[in-house]
């Protein structure tokens, strides 16, 4: 009997070397590893999909050509001051010829100003207001057409 006390005297440390062979081995330091860790909970990367051209709509009845910008010309609710019909007008130079062709061609010459760079007072756009503004650059080019 006196040798079952030394053994279980000597189980304890048994099993603490017997533990030590079964450690994990420690992660490696270098980038593989390091990248190894940091994506073994990562969620899966989505699959890269084709891009599709954006859908440009058709332009309303009655609004110029271009791009559509608000109480301008290419504004179909720019009708109500004539903006709409401005268009050939676009880039010409706001001579006395000129202007009698933007009148005839609106059929009226009041509600209308030409706007020059750097005029006092305040041009707000506004397709609702009957009043045409043409605005001018510097050269007396006519560049935009706009209601309010």
């Amino acid at each position: 009997m006196t040798m079952l006390p030394k053994i279980l005297l000597a189980l304890p440390a048994v099993l603490a070397l017997a533990a030590c062979g079964n450690e994990p081995a420690a992660p490696g330091n270098d980038a593989d590893s390091f990248a190894a860790r940091i994506n073994q909970n990562a969620a899966p990367t989505p699959a890269a999909q084709g891009t599709v051209a954006p859908t440009v709509a058709t332009p309303k009845p009655g609004a110029a050509p271009g791009p559509f910008v608000p109480g301008t010309q290419t504004d179909p609710a720019s009708a109500t001051c004539g903006a709409n019909l401005m268009g050939p007008y676009i880039g010409k130079p706001a001579d006395e010829a000129t202007r009698a062709a933007i009148t005839e061609t609106l059929g009226r010459s009041d509600n209308l100003r030409f706007v020059v760079p750097g005029s006092v007072g305040y041009v707000n756009p506004d397709p609702t207001n009957p009043r045409l503004n043409l605005m001018l650059d510097k050269g007396n080019i006519i560049r935009d057409a706009r209601c309010g």
